[in-house]
């Protein structure tokens, strides 16, 4: 018999290792609930109250809103603690601009050297997507976006303009996960689909303009579907 057969997944508190195992672990399960919603934007973080909630102790729970600050989707302030994020109106507007203009000089450029195995890239993280919004996995389908639009960035071969998309994406991703109205839509009606299908299509026919055209059609659209709604309530509580 393996002798790691019987062991429980991560190693308890106080043993070797555990430390970055539980770190992990509260960060997935607090990130998890963020994601769901059970979270709001403007929600505190206590590490109390965090800790009861995942029943982990507080230590874990530390890092992992550490974590969680560095990618965007908590704040902390000293002497008031964490909280989930609310980035402004402006902030998301800004952030949706600037991806319009990288990313649409992004789609031309890789024009210039599109292959079978790139399209395939692109039609797999397209796909992969659909399959999210079925099974309702919002982490599943912001992955699969940012690797969709990833893809793309690394297709310009241009590391300045990738590198400026990456950073985008970051900031946009936590937009994604706190506005997108993904839990009310269904998978026919999941727009970014079909637009990534038209941006497919331009890239397989190596039309630089209509490349262009299409990404920045979609990332206005992107920004468009975002539920403001929802974010105005969130203001509200603060």
């Amino acid at each position: 018999m393996n002798g790691a057969e019987g062991r429980p997944p991560f190693p308890e508190e106080g043993q070797p290792g555990a430390r970055g195992n539980l770190e992990e672990t509260a960060y997935r399960r607090i990130r998890d609930a963020i994601l769901a919603r059970r979270l709001r934007p403007g929600a505190k973080l206590s590490e109390p109250a965090i800790a009861r909630m995942i029943d982990m102790s507080r230590t874990p729970v530390r890092g992992a809103l550490r974590r969680l600050a560095a990618e965007g989707l908590a704040v902390v302030t000293p002497r008031q603690g964490a909280a989930v994020a609310v980035p402004s109106p402006k902030d998301i507007r800004d952030a949706y601009l600037t991806r319009e203009a990288l990313e649409s000089l992004a789609a031309r450029l890789a024009c210039d050297a599109v292959t079978e195995s790139f399209l395939a890239g692109l039609r797999d993280a397209a796909d992969r997507e659909l399959s999210t919004l079925k099974d309702r996995s919002l982490g599943d389908y912001i992955e699969a976006n940012n690797d969709f639009h990833l893809l793309v960035a690394r297709g310009a071969d241009n590391r300045p303009l990738e590198g400026a998309i990456r950073r985008c994406l970051a900031l946009t991703n936590v937009y994604l996960s706190l506005y997108d109205p993904f839990y009310e839509a269904q998978a026919e009606d999941l727009r970014s689909q079909w637009e990534h299908r038209i941006l497919i299509d331009a890239l397989t026919n190596r039309d630089p303009l209509w490349a262009e055209a299409a990404m920045r059609a979609h990332i206005r659209s992107s920004f468009a579907t975002l539920d403001m709604d929802r974010m105005a309530d969130g203001l509200r509580t603060l």
